[in-house]
């Protein structure tokens, strides 16, 4: 059995080697792709460099794996990919207690690795290690593709954009929509407000103006949050929550209806959104309204409450 290194940070002259490890099994050009685009946000601060762990073997490297503290109190994982021979088990096992106990020191509460369906077979040391397979997570587009008609909806509530100087009641109401989610329950309660807020606000580009609060007749009864996706610029919807008291009356409808009316008439080319694979009732009504799926991940999670 081979000795027990101590992880580290990949060193600046390993960095390549690691993402090639990390990237083996893509064909080369695809890998070489890959490591380019990993190197560039590494130098770019982006990626923190202490994120890019490795278990050195000899004059080589073992095992690496790649994590990632993001905005919310929360962390992204990519499994650890390692060579086949020696202690395979136990080097993944030390990469991702490293990199737990790493992204917990800069205050992560939970850590997310969301897998494809062909890279589910490398969620095992994840698994040993914490992680549990919550759901799935849709990904849906509309091309817009709405008739004039339908869209044109009579509206029943008022849209008040976020005021970050005033946000009390934006987030309370916020606060509010949670109550009962079927949108990834595991993590509800888990995060103060303020880090829900930060880590929606690090989706896409934040602009205020984008967020709203919906009121019926002057009281809040839900929240709508979009942002416009950095490479195309089309609107993605972050976040649609009605509060319990409010839901089954058609609200949820009438706002996704504003967000594909506004962007047809701003010339998008389509609207995204993203979904828990157990929430059935938003399923069913996006599909209704012209969604379809275009991705699909598998969301493993690990929680420290």
């Amino acid at each position: 059995m081979e000795s027990a290194p101590v992880v580290r940070p990949a060193r600046p002259d390993e960095q390549a080697d690691a993402l090639r490890l990390l990237f083996r099994d893509f064909p080369a050009e695809e890998r070489d792709r890959r490591v380019r685009s990993a190197l560039e946000l590494v130098r770019s601060g982006e990626l923190d460099e202490n994120g890019l762990l490795v278990a050195p073997l000899g004059d080589g490297l073992a095992g690496v794996l790649v994590c990632l503290p993001v905005p919310g109190a929360s962390a992204l994982f990519w499994p650890p990919r390692s060579l086949v021979d020696g202690d395979r088990t136990g080097r993944e096992d030390r990469l991702i207690a490293h990199a737990l106990r790493w992204v917990r020191s800069r205050g992560a509460k939970l850590a997310q690795s969301l897998l494809t369906a062909d890279e589910v077979t490398l969620a095992a040391p994840l698994e040993r290690n914490g992680f549990r397979r919550v759901t799935r997570l849709w990904y849906l587009a509309s091309d817009l593709n709405v008739p004039v008609s339908t869209l044109a909806t009579p509206a029943r509530l008022e849209y008040c954009p976020y005021q970050p100087d005033r946000p009390a009641v934006f987030h309370e109401t916020l606060i509010r929509t949670y109550e009962g989610t079927l949108d990834c329950p595991e993590i509800n309660g888990l995060r103060t407000i303020e880090e829900v807020i930060a880590g929606h606000k690090a989706q896409g580009r934040f602009d205020p103006s984008r967020w709203w609060l919906l009121l019926e007749v002057g009281q809040p009864v839900g929240v709508l949050l979009t942002t416009l996706m950095p490479e195309s610029g089309d609107p993605d919807v972050s976040y649609v929550g009605i509060v319990p008291d409010s839901r089954r009356r058609g609200f949820g409808r009438e706002v996704v209806l504003k967000v594909l009316f506004d962007a047809k008439a701003a010339g998008a080319s389509r609207v995204t959104l993203s979904v828990d694979a157990r929430n059935a009732p938003a399923l069913r009504l996006y599909g209704a309204l012209g969604f379809v799926p275009y991705d699909g991940r598998e969301v493993y999670l690990a929680i420290w409450r």
